[in-house]
């Protein structure tokens, strides 16, 4: 009884079938209409114009060709070279190794014309700084060698080199050896720091690769790394004589691979 009841006073709470609610698309419900916009259809896609080719003609006289811009002539030349791969006669292929020869001359009287410029000019001759025969070569070797030497040898009791190891640097054993064949030939002063043992050493001189040697004067803070991994005797010698002018303050910057000798000459950079 209290069932019956239940269900009667439900049906009264809902008196509207729920078939009323059944709208939309599942209830097989047309759609309403969409506002349609007036957009045109894309028009179809333009197929790019292929390039037309003209075949060349003969090419320039000598005279015109003269007046030409080298930038021209270049275009010229590859213009035509393009015409003879296309037309593939023997006329276009001429006319391209004609306009390849007036440019071979051209560049040849450029050549005389730089040889007589260098004679007259020998500021701005190389072979004045930077000799290119055997004999000159010998003597610009010899003349840099002297300038090391004497540097290094000048500078023995004022410097000494520190060379940063690590116990397990493979690399350090063989700089190691070369900066003995320096101690011995030039007299100088070499320490070695370990870096793992002396962190406080490996950061004054920003140590963080193995092997790496650095310049210093002694009594001082003046210091200049050196070379970095493992380097030849020459090129360390090299090295801190290029150091050593920077630290004394006889070469910029842009001037740190420059001899002494060399200032103010063709090599020299800042030379006005």
């Amino acid at each position: 009884m209290r069932v019956a009841v239940i269900v009667i006073a439900l049906v009264i709470s809902f008196p509207a079938s729920a078939e009323d609610n059944r709208h939309g698309y599942w209830w097989k419900e047309e759609a309403p209409e969409v506002m349609q916009l007036d957009i045109p259809p894309p028009e179809p896609a333009k197929e790019a114009d292929k390039p037309e080719f003209v075949a060349k003609p003969a090419p320039p006289s000598e005279e015109e060709l003269l007046e030409l811009h080298p930038t021209e002539v270049a275009k010229l030349i590859s213009e035509y070279r393009q015409n003879a791969l296309w037309k593939m006669s023997p006329e276009t292929v001429g006319w391209y190794y004609e306009l390849q020869d007036f440019s071979r001359r051209r560049a040849r009287a450029f050549m005389n014309v730089t040889e007589m410029t260098m004679l007259q000019r020998p500021e701005l001759n190389m072979n004045s700084v930077y000799p290119t025969t055997p004999p000159g070569q010998q003597a610009r070797v010899a003349q840099r060698t002297a300038a090391i030497e004497g540097q290094l040898s000048a500078e023995r009791g004022n410097a000494a080199l520190l060379l940063f190891t690590r116990p397990d640097c493979p690399y350090c054993p063989t700089q190691r050896n070369m900066l003995r064949y320096f101690e011995q030939k030039h007299g100088w002063q070499v320490r070695e720091i370990d870096i793992s043992a002396n962190p406080q050493a490996a950061a004054r001189f920003s140590a963080d690769v193995v092997p790496m040697t650095a310049v210093i004067f002694k009594g001082t803070n003046d210091w200049f790394p050196v070379s970095v991994g493992v380097e030849s005797l020459p090129k360390i010698e090299e090295s801190v004589s290029r150091a050593l002018r920077h630290l004394r303050g006889e070469t910029t910057p842009e001037q740190f691979t420059m001899q002494q000798h060399q200032s103010g000459g063709l090599l020299d950079p800042t030379r006005r």
